[in-house]
């Protein structure tokens, strides 16, 4: 193989956790007589601080303030209970098993929090995987900064161009290649219409990703 290693984000990409929190938070504009557009949204996906900039949105929209604290706890109880039952995206559980048979390292890059990211790898029985998980609290900036590759691939004991990063979102793909990564993007149903031509190769699902084919585009 051409590179050593194999990054993944966690949101969208191991599990799909972004339209339900996506599905919540457009609940809650909606109970207010407002709309969340996708366009708002797509600037926030893969990285943090999106509680001001959606509820800017909602206020603007309204017209009056909200309680922020509140609506974003009602937020997190809907996308919870929605994501605790989800499954693995197809696909993963099968690149995970070629990745470990081809003698990849394998990490983990999100901007979600460590007790979000474990807790699922945990609940999906995939976290014994992971050389090197790394999210929110590891770092001052998350995405689409490159801190995190940067530490992931530390983590991992290889270069950045011995890794390949694994995205589905605008800020994702900037924070790895930023960090210096190859970064194949595979979106999800929520992030597919969005711009993402700045990644490396775009894959239209994780099942259709193929380790050798991978290896040939690199080589090539």
């Amino acid at each position: 193989m051409p590179f050593k290693a194999l990054i993944f984000d966690f949101d969208g990409v191991i599990v799909d956790t972004e339209q339900s929190i996506f599905d919540a938070y457009s609940d809650i504009f909606a109970d207010h007589g407002a709309e969340l557009a996708l366009r708002t949204w797509e600037t926030i996906i893969g990285s943090t601080g999106h509680r001001d900039l959606v509820f800017n949105n909602l206020e603007l929209q309204i017209g009056r303030a909200v309680d922020r604290e509140a609506l974003r706890l009602q937020a997190q109880r809907l996308h919870h209970d929605i994501s605790n039952s989800l499954p693995a995206v197809t696909g993963v559980r099968e690149q995970i098993a070629q990745a470990r048979g081809a003698g990849l390292a394998l990490g983990v890059s999100s901007s979600s929090t460590r007790e979000w990211v474990a807790g699922h790898l945990t609940r999906l029985d995939l976290i014994h995987h992971f050389g090197a998980m790394c999210t929110r609290e590891d770092v001052t900036r998350t995405k689409p900064d490159p801190a995190l590759y940067a530490l992931a691939v530390q983590r991992l004991g290889v270069s950045p161009q011995d890794a390949v990063a694994l995205e589905d979102s605008p800020n994702g793909i900037a924070s790895a290649k930023a960090a210096g990564l190859f970064c194949v993007v595979i979106p999800n149903p929520l992030t597919k219409g969005m711009s993402l031509e700045q990644a490396d190769l775009y894959v239209e699902s994780m099942a259709a990703l193929s380790l050798d084919d991978l290896a040939e585009h690199l080589g090539g």
